[in-house]
């Protein structure tokens, strides 16, 4: 177990007591290092605590930082509040759509412009779930779970990319493989409607940079080698 590690597990936990108002996430902390054969006074303290005895888990929490010269860098609540979400859907231990509700609602709460993706993720499942698929989405009723923790993982590759302007009103088109702004078409003999296509082929084939499927194809246009680290 490295410092590292434990820093990174210590922001998941704080910002899930915080941000998630989830307290025994200071005392799971104190378990965790357990678990993994690591003592003290101060970790057995904690661990010893009750969710109820605010004061005291937060000077504990502390104090066990502390002593391993870790500082909780509270400008990293939010992304690291999605990290530990991700992990307790990746675990098994948190439905992938109450995750993505719960960043719904913290959006509106902390006006964090970082989870403006997961404000249109939750509406997309809302329309799929009242039977209206999404638009722009190849999410689907039967894809759903994995669809979500692949916007998880996507989400953190994407987190510090520098993207192209208007990114998300761009898509790939399939057919010939460029990204590209999609133009409006009319298609249909006696009731015409529109569709968007590729200003280069005309093909309505597209893979909209806004859904999992046209980020996947970004990273591989930009060579993009690995997931986001924390």
């Amino acid at each position: 177990m490295t410092k590292e590690e434990i820093r990174i597990k210590a922001q998941k936990c704080f910002s899930a007591a915080v941000i998630g108002e989830d307290k025994s996430e200071y005392i799971n902390f104190a378990f965790w290092l357990l678990e993994n054969k690591i003592e003290s006074e101060n970790i057995f303290i904690l661990a010893g605590l009750s969710k109820d005895d605010l004061y005291d888990l937060q000077r504990y929490f502390h104090r066990v930082l502390d002593d391993f010269g870790i500082k909780i860098d509270e400008s990293k609540d939010l992304y690291f509040y999605v990290a530990y979400l991700y992990d307790m859907v990746k675990d098994g231990k948190y439905s992938p759509t109450s995750a993505v509700s719960d960043l719904y609602d913290v959006y509106y709460k902390s006006e964090g412009e970082i989870f403006g993706e997961w404000q249109n993720l939750f509406y997309q499942i809302e329309s799929l779930e009242e039977g209206f698929p999404p638009y722009h989405s190849t999410m689907t009723n039967e894809n759903m779970n994995a669809y979500i923790l692949r916007f998880f993982e996507l989400w953190f590759a994407f987190y510090d990319l520098k993207l192209p302007e208007d990114f998300s009103k761009q898509a790939y088109c399939k057919k010939c493989g460029s990204r590209i702004f999609p133009t409006e078409m009319k298609r249909g003999f006696f009731k015409k409607w529109l569709l968007d296509v590729c200003p280069k082929c005309k093909s309505d084939k597209l893979a909209w940079c806004s859904d999992n499927t046209g980020k996947e194809l970004y990273l591989k246009e930009i060579g993009y080698s690995g997931e986001k680290a924390l």
